[in-house]
């Protein structure tokens, strides 16, 4: 699984926290992304920041990096693909 969110309401930082390697590989990848994060132990997981001016931008980022459906969870702004 892979999540999405906005760190702060009206600020351009997201945070992304995926289970997913191949979307880890592609976001080492990608310039924006920056990894701050990771966990080895039972479960794999990466964390990254970003920046972008309009979380519509993001989450068109988000689709095309994850190739997959966006469904937000909340009324807070946590987006979850995968």
């Amino acid at each position: 699984m892979t999540y999405f969110w906005q760190e702060e309401r009206g600020k351009n930082y997201y945070r992304l926290q995926t289970d997913d390697i191949e979307i880890s590989e592609k976001l080492k990848r990608r310039n924006g992304f920056r990894l701050i994060g990771q966990s080895m132990n039972a479960e794999k997981v990466w964390l990254y920041l970003c920046k972008f001016t309009r979380p519509d931008i993001a989450l068109k980022v988000l689709k095309s990096i994850s190739k997959s459906k966006i469904e937000k969870i909340d009324s807070e702004g946590l987006f979850r693909c995968g």
